[in-house]
């Protein structure tokens, strides 16, 4: 595996290089409202069932959730500085997160999450945070987002760049930020939901703690 290059283009330093080495492309539409430059994060579906060995998901149903019975599809992601797998099973979702950054006993995965769903959706994000890191040993928090019905786009401002993830899977979608209180357990995501036409949803700021 790449991990993220520091290569950016223009004064705005926007990324155009995602963590596994692929090019970061812009997304296909004018995302309204949004001021930051925006990166268009990737996304592959999967089925249960017929999960390629080597993928993403094959090594994270190898990690934290082995012991669960994926159903129905599940969604791989890579932005930035990190990538993720959500893995629906018969009670929940579950979440293998990972990132450049060191790790303790150098496992695939730096973290992980489990979420009940409740009437098809999520009681709570279900925070990840401390545990992943960026190259330099910045912190970084993972959670997922139910996104609007309408919504086509779930973007992230990261400051001075803007994570857009297309939601996908019929999955919540799991995203990440820089934007982290380690000492507090606490990640601040400053969040807005597009449609297809990029026609601005709602925003919102979520700020989340690790489930008690």
């Amino acid at each position: 595996m790449l991990s993220l290059m520091t290569g950016c283009t223009g004064s705005a330093r926007t990324p155009d290089v995602l963590m596994d080495g692929s090019t970061a492309a812009r997304p296909r539409v004018d995302l309204e409202g949004v001021s930051a430059a925006p990166v268009l994060t990737r996304f592959r579906v999967l089925i249960a069932g017929r999960v390629p060995k080597g993928s993403l998901a094959a090594s994270c149903l190898q990690g934290p959730p082995r012991h669960r019975r994926p159903v129905g599809r599940l969604v791989e992601r890579i932005g930035v500085d990190t990538e993720s797998v959500s893995i629906r099973d018969s009670s929940g979702v579950n979440a293998c997160d990972n990132s450049p950054g060191g790790r303790e006993d150098d496992r695939r995965w730096c973290g992980s999450s489990f979420g009940r769903l409740v009437g098809g959706r999520l009681r709570d994000p279900r925070l990840d945070v401390g545990s992943c890191t960026t190259r330099d040993g910045k912190p970084l928090a993972f959670a997922w987002v139910d996104a609007d019905a309408r919504a086509k786009y779930v973007v992230v401002d990261q400051g001075r760049y803007a994570e857009a993830y297309e939601v996908a899977g019929g999955l919540p979608v799991r995203i990440s930020t820089h934007d982290v209180q380690v000492g507090e357990s606490r990640a601040i995501f400053r969040i807005s939901e597009h449609d297809g036409r990029g026609r601005l949803l709602r925003r919102f700021e979520l700020t989340a703690v690790p489930a008690g």
